[in-house]
């Protein structure tokens, strides 16, 4: 199965999901801010909407400097992780002379920079060093995290006011369902009923959907089936979080 969607601001783009699109869109929105405007966004939802692929992916096109962060991570460690990922070899030992080096860097070499899992650095106090690195070095921020990141972030005055764009992450549609298929999906046709069950089994939650259609593929291969509909899956259950019981013997 093949796909293909309209291109984004002039960037030629294979067949993406909803959130990849939404995750670009939010990133050069920052990118394309006039002169003077700040150039923060926030890309966020629930887990299990894909919001790390997105972030993989708007890497992958715009060159930036992505990472992800750690429950453990100081300030410094942050700061560490950004290094790595544009370049600097030699990092200060110090981290106010670091975040120099950091910014000095992406003056002279500018890279977008995404930063994964943003929920770890409000609680770890560590969103000011974001806002410094975006102020000095003029580069746009992705930030990724949990549906209630924009909320937290509101605590943090100077920071909440330089954001840009705020764009949710949505659950997977139909046409999300059928691309996940075409990937996950090569050695068995998954008819349209089955999928469209498994679907709202899940909420569309992207994650769910790629373990319940691997299920369905084996299943369907350890059948020896090279084709599997609804009436085929014979009524079981699909996987959707619930936990399992099992009866006792």
């Amino acid at each position: 199965m093949t796909d293909s969607m309209p291109t984004l601001r002039g960037i030629s783009e294979p067949a993406q999901l909803t959130n990849m699109r939404l995750g670009l869109s939010t990133m050069l929105d920052c990118q394309d801010a006039e002169e003077g405007s700040p150039r923060m966004g926030l890309f966020y939802g629930p887990s299990g909407y894909g919001k790390s692929v997105a972030a993989a992916t708007v890497a992958a096109r715009l060159n930036a400097a992505y990472v992800v962060a750690k429950s453990i991570w100081t300030q410094r460690s942050l700061l560490e992780a950004i290094a790595v990922e544009i370049g600097i070899t030699s990092p200060a030992r110090t981290a106010p002379r670091l975040l120099d080096q950091v910014v000095d860097q992406l003056l002279e070499e500018p890279q977008p920079l995404i930063v994964d899992e943003m929920d770890h650095l409000v609680t770890k106090k560590s969103v000011e060093i974001i806002r410094d690195i975006h102020d000095n070095a003029r580069i746009p921020v992705l930030m990724i995290g949990e549906e209630a990141l924009p909320a937290k972030l509101k605590a943090w005055e100077r920071f909440d006011n330089r954001i840009l764009v705020a764009t949710p992450a949505q659950p997977a549609d139909l046409r999300d369902a059928r691309l996940l298929r075409a990937y996950y999906c090569q050695k068995v046709d998954v008819a349209d009923d089955l999928l469209d069950a498994i679907l709202a089994a899940t909420g569309g939650i992207t994650r769910r959907l790629v373990t319940n259609l691997q299920m369905v593929q084996k299943h369907a291969i350890a059948a020896g089936r090279d084709r599997i509909a609804l009436a085929d899956w014979d009524g079981r259950k699909f996987r959707t979080g619930a936990v399992l019981t099992r009866k006792a013997a």
